[in-house]
């Protein structure tokens, strides 16, 4: 990419990258291919299409162009167009497996400028309304709508990323985002219960066990507003998402009736539950690999009641330079393959149901990583309700924690 061919020489290495695009095949298949039937018939459509590329230049397409053949009233295939030679992607910390970009730059001649954040506040805030110079970003699911209110976001072209089809049912369309129109689901994880096996013997089903006085001052809950009243309203048969007035007061009385058990609020949970002095705790699901290096004797369970589950997603943003990339790297990241090796390296589950079968068994068979559907279905996702709705929240929010 970047380069400039004169057509009098065959560039085999461009010619071979874009005949496995068009026809979304691997260089594992290619190779099997090869394997079979040998170099010169494997490669012989490669040298053919680059000998007529040499003697009459196609001209590159346009996304959602299609072009028709010359004498003929059926539309071809919209061929893959060419991608920008670089692309600017902000990622959180580790949350990628080590040879995904590098299999990316390969695939594709792009070179991709990889940079990190560690927390929201620092990436919106570098972000902006623009994407602030990066083209691919990776925004919670909650904060989706506010940044397509804002215009921060492209449109997907969908006819560029094909793998989309391999997302799981249950995101084909999410609340936050429906039809996945500007994001697609990247990691999703879920909110439980941790709690010590040597200290809580029989083990608790429901999260009626945070309110358990025979466990005062070893109880944590998360320092996260919409989490821990998502916990006390689907305690209380109500939606995680309540507007109601009334359902929001009676989340606040039972929250107050809990804090005097309440050790401490936090996020940080790995040395929370790992030290000892917590037995039982609000935590994130996909924490707990990290919590169980610390403690080993910490189980997890998702509330009989329900739970709630997050994700983060993968996004273009408006001032992207390098579209085309950005569409690509988003195809790229939903392979089957390259989804999978994302999931063993970092410990979430993604949504793409074909990398289940290239996912660690350790990971398929861990409850807290990979619920079963039957709990799954359970589950609520947490909304951006509105800056009205989230003052009602925050309100009480703040009587609970200041009081």
């Amino acid at each position: 990419m970047g380069h400039q061919y004169d057509g009098s020489s065959i560039d085999l290495e461009k010619a071979l990258v874009r005949y496995m695009v068009d026809r979304r095949i691997s260089r594992r298949q290619l190779l099997d291919r090869i394997g079979r039937v040998g170099a010169a018939a494997a490669l012989a459509p490669v040298i053919a299409a680059c000998t007529a590329a040499g003697s009459s230049p196609t001209p590159t397409a346009t996304p959602g162009a299609t072009p028709t053949p010359a004498g003929s009233s059926a539309p071809s295939p919209t061929p893959v167009p060419e991608p920008e030679g670089e692309l600017f992607v902000y990622n959180w910390t580790d949350y990628i497996g080590e040879t995904v970009v590098p299999s990316f730059e390969e695939k594709y001649g792009v070179k991709v400028t990889y940079d990190f954040f560690d927390n929201t506040d620092t990436a919106y805030a570098k972000l902006g309304n623009d994407g602030g110079g990066y083209d691919v970003s990776f925004p919670i699911s909650v904060d989706i709508p506010a940044f397509v209110g804002k215009g921060a976001l492209l449109p997907l072209d969908k006819s560029l990323i094909p793998n989309i089809k391999n997302l799981g049912t249950e995101w084909a369309d999410p609340g936050y985002d429906p039809g996945n129109t500007h994001s697609v689901p990247y990691m999703w994880w879920t909110t439980g219960v941790g709690y010590d096996t040597t200290k809580i013997t029989e083990p608790p089903t429901s999260s009626k066990a945070l309110w358990d006085e025979r466990w005062r001052g070893h109880i944590s809950m998360l320092d996260d507003w919409q989490e821990v009243f998502a916990l006390a309203l689907i305690q209380l048969g109500y939606s995680a998402n309540t507007t109601l007035d009334n359902e929001l007061d009676e989340a606040l009385v039972l929250l107050k009736q809990q804090k005097p058990l309440v050790r401490l609020y936090t996020t940080d949970t790995v040395p929370t539950m790992g030290g000892g002095d917590v037995w039982i705790g609000h935590i994130w699901g996909a924490d707990l690999y990290q919590i169980t290096t610390e403690n080993e004797n910490i189980a997890y369970y998702i509330p009989e009641e329900g739970g709630v589950k997050g994700s983060d997603t993968v996004a273009i943003f408006s001032g992207a330079k390098h579209p085309v990339a950005a569409h690509l790297f988003i195809n790229h990241l939903l392979d089957a393959q390259v989804s999978a090796e994302n999931t063993n390296f970092i410990g979430y589950m993604g949504p793409n149901a074909a990398a289940k079968e290239f996912i660690s068994e350790d990971i398929l068979n861990d409850p807290a990583v990979n619920p079963d559907q039957a709990i799954v279905e359970k589950l609520e996702e947490l909304l951006d309700l509105g800056q009205a709705v989230r003052d009602k929240y925050l309100s009480r929010w703040q009587e609970l924690r200041g009081g």
